[in-house]
């Protein structure tokens, strides 16, 4: 794991998917370099006091000259604010990479199981397409995601397009407040995973708001799967 150092970055682009959540890119410009493992994360300076937010890395690590982050700007803090009036080319002071939330390589575990709400899932993106396509990991791994609404959802075709390509890969969208024709699991993330048959002997990767965390640290060990193989990352 390498240590955080500081940095600059410039905005690249940004992607709103929807009024709730935005996708930020930057371009290293000192050094030119971020060296992360997945599920790390930057934490940046947001205000002129040195303030600072922490921003989960949801781009792959092979682009080691450019990083992406996901933000939920609904609360409309001081970090969402400052990202949101951040012009194309203006650059940001930065500390990365951060944070020990990265997969456990090696396990003996026979399945992997990722379970997000929100912009949880921002890790979970670098995390399982780097898996699956630097092909180092053969095991079966299924990513549940829960949202509010269904208009929320985003990145669905880059999970649909790893499941087609993958047979190891199945992706559950999880809609609280589904309409009467959403076909997919509904409620908490859970009741899904109440539905589905949970597995023992797997390894369980959460992140999400403080109350799915835990729900799901609940539910595991009554189902059998021990703590140590429970790993999580709380958002508030």
């Amino acid at each position: 794991m390498n240590p955080p150092q500081q940095m600059k970055a410039k905005l690249a682009d940004r992607l709103a998917f929807n009024e709730k959540f935005i996708q930020y890119s930057f371009v290293l410009t000192h050094p030119h370099t971020l060296v992360f493992d997945p599920g790390q994360y930057v934490s940046i300076v947001v205000d002129a006091t040195g303030d600072r937010r922490s921003y989960s890395i949801c781009s792959k690590p092979e682009n080691k000259d450019a990083f992406d982050i996901l933000v939920d700007i609904s609360p409309g803090g001081v970090g969402s604010q400052f990202l949101q009036n951040l012009q194309i080319g203006q650059e940001v002071d930065l500390l990365g990479p951060m944070g020990r939330f990265i997969f456990q390589a090696g396990g003996t575990e026979e399945e992997l199981v990722f379970v997000a709400t929100g912009s949880g899932i921002a890790p979970f993106r670098s995390m399982i397409m780097s898996l699956l396509q630097e092909g180092t990991e053969r095991r079966p791994m299924t990513l549940y995601w829960g949202m509010r609404y269904v208009e929320e959802l985003f990145w669905l075709d880059e999970w649909q397009d790893l499941a087609e390509s993958f047979a190891n890969f199945k992706f559950h969208p999880v809609i609280s407040k589904a309409v009467e024709e959403w076909p997919l699991c509904r409620g908490r993330v859970t009741d899904c995973l109440s539905m589905h048959e949970v597995p023992v002997n797997a390894a369980y990767y959460l992140c999400g708001n403080a109350k799915m965390i835990e729900e799901v640290n609940t539910l595991l060990p009554q189902k059998g799967v021990v703590i140590e193989n429970i790993h999580f990352e709380k958002f508030f």
